[in-house]
């Protein structure tokens, strides 16, 4: 792995997107740091790490005592949900809370959300609900909430309607990111984070070039771990549109790329396909269907194509899903959900549409244009 970066978020208060690689196996260092960030020199804070069944017996006890390096009593226990998008729910988010509340925990202490994208999500909503706030140190342990879901202050759980419906801005203080702990992922997972890094690909001439480069040399359709100049690349796309938009008003809109129809086929498939997958195919539908109304070059959705072969990510909806009558891809379907999805607006939906090689606009689409272009791009 590379040396580590640091890359500044000036969104909220302001906080610091820490790369360092080894970070965890590094007990002193990674005391240090959750001293420095939470502030465990005082004797009356405690933190608490909410992880889940898949990531809690890998690093759960080592980010415990590191706190507990910091001073005897800085841990205040491990809260463990169970792995996977089934509990990004309300309830789960409850039954968390009432674990914190029965950690006796105060306003000055802190969640630590050690995990992929669901614990961020979660963990970050239920410090931010608790006691109507209390501080979160995300530690990203996915490829996904590494490049994407740590970063922003985007927190949430999904409703039965659609994903990210219940949910609040709350940015953390800060991001600590060890990327060694991408060797221990299943190649599912791999492909799930390349497909938020092809989206900033979509959004940015350089990290374009950048994927190129490391996706050209992969043949066997197996993603390969990205550099941590990669990473760090990606990060800087997202930090520097959060910092100029933090709620989504205006120009964060364009994170949004792939997501409105991607969200759709994510919850039809009942997130049988991960949200990487899901969002590239749904950068895969708009990219098609411009090409089909002759907006865009077909080099531009070849180039697309590749690179998501070479990623490991689908571009349309597996036959094996297509084929189960438990779920429904119809167009009807889809835009059911697209309607509850918060790029919904009124008449029509925000959409963020590709219009040259790593550049992007939000254009408002109504529903008629948008049920043409999902009929054209599956």
């Amino acid at each position: 792995m590379q040396n580590g970066q640091i890359l500044e978020v000036t969104a909220g208060e302001g906080y610091l997107v820490e790369l360092s690689p080894g970070l965890i196996s590094d007990a002193p260092g990674l005391a240090g740091r959750l001293s420095a960030l939470l502030g465990l020199t005082d004797p009356s804070v405690r933190a608490v790490i909410v992880t889940d069944s898949n990531v809690g017996p890998l690093y759960a006890g080592k980010v415990e005592a590191a706190l507990e390096a910091t001073r005897p009593g800085a841990s205040a226990g491990v809260i463990t949900i169970p792995a996977g998008e089934e509990s990004k729910t309300p309830l789960e988010l409850v039954r968390v809370l009432e674990a914190m509340a029965s950690l006796r925990l105060t306003r000055k202490d802190a969640v630590i959300a050690l995990g992929g994208g669901v614990v961020g999500d979660l963990a970050g909503l239920a410090a931010a609900l608790y006691m109507r706030g209390i501080r979160c140190l995300q530690m990203p342990t996915s490829l996904l909430a590494m490049v994407d879901s740590s970063v922003g202050g985007k927190t949430a759980v999904d409703l039965e309607a659609g994903k990210n419906l219940m949910g609040v801005f709350s940015q953390p203080v800060g991001v600590l990111i060890d990327p060694e702990v991408l060797r221990t992922l299943p190649a599912r997972e791999i492909s799930c984070g390349w497909g938020e890094i092809i989206k900033y690909a979509g959004l940015d001439g350089d990290v374009l070039a950048a994927v190129r480069t490391e996706l050209g040399p992969c043949r066997s359709g197996i993603a390969p771990l990205p550099s941590v100049g990669l990473i760090a690349r990606s990060i800087d796309v997202k930090r520097r549109i959060v910092s100029e938009d933090e709620k989504e008003s205006g120009a964060r809109r364009l994170l949004n790329l792939g997501h409105t129809a991607g969200h759709a086929v994510e919850t039809a498939s009942r997130y049988a396909l991960s949200h990487g997958a899901s969002v590239a195919i749904g950068m895969h539908i708009l990219t098609k269907a411009l090409v089909k109304e002759g907006k865009l070059p077909r080099a531009m959705l070849e180039d697309l194509e590749e690179l998501l072969r070479q990623a490991g990510l689908p571009s349309s909806i597996p036959p094996e899903l297509l084929a189960r009558a438990d779920l429904d891809f119809s167009i009807d379907a889809l835009l059911a959900v697209a309607s509850h999805d918060k790029k919904s607006a009124g008449s029509g939906v925000n959409l963020v549409l590709p219009i040259a090689p790593g550049r992007a606009e939000v254009r408002k689409v109504s529903w008629e244009d948008f049920r043409a272009m999902l009929e054209t791009g599956l």
